[in-house]
């Protein structure tokens, strides 16, 4: 079972592993705004799931199991801004956040069906690609 924690950290340094080959903890934790104490703990949790690699005072990578989740996570939550946009009339300045909340809830059923509703959207309302 995930969680939505264990959800935002994986998108959160798939996002980061799209501008760099090594991530390093310090960055996850300012892109998170969280404590690097508090990150450093869900990493270990994270490597101990085969999701990641993860050595203290390092940097983190992804298997390829936690590069699929990350990349499945971020698909899941271009499309839901795109509704939100396209189809709801959300302002661009308000997509991701609501996306955020909704994200976590969304089946993959019902996001595949939602994307196939939209005509496979090839951006996301910030012009980032949609990635299938």
């Amino acid at each position: 079972m995930t969680t939505a924690t264990r959800e935002d950290y994986i998108r959160e340094m798939y996002k980061l592993s799209l501008k760099t080959a090594h991530i390093r903890s310090v960055e996850l934790s300012d892109a998170l705004g969280l404590a690097k104490s508090t990150v450093s703990e869900r990493l270990r949790a994270l490597a101990e799931e085969k999701l990641l690699t993860y050595e203290p005072y390092s940097t983190v990578s992804f298997t390829k199991k936690g590069k699929e989740l990350g990349r499945k996570l971020t698909y899941k939550h271009r499309i839901i801004e795109v509704f939100l946009h396209d189809t709801l009339g959300f302002p661009v300045s308000k997509v991701h956040s609501e996306a955020h909340k909704l994200e976590h809830a969304f089946s993959d059923d019902a996001i595949t069906r939602l994307a196939k509703v939209l005509g496979h959207p090839k951006t996301d309302p910030h012009g980032n690609t949609v990635q299938t």
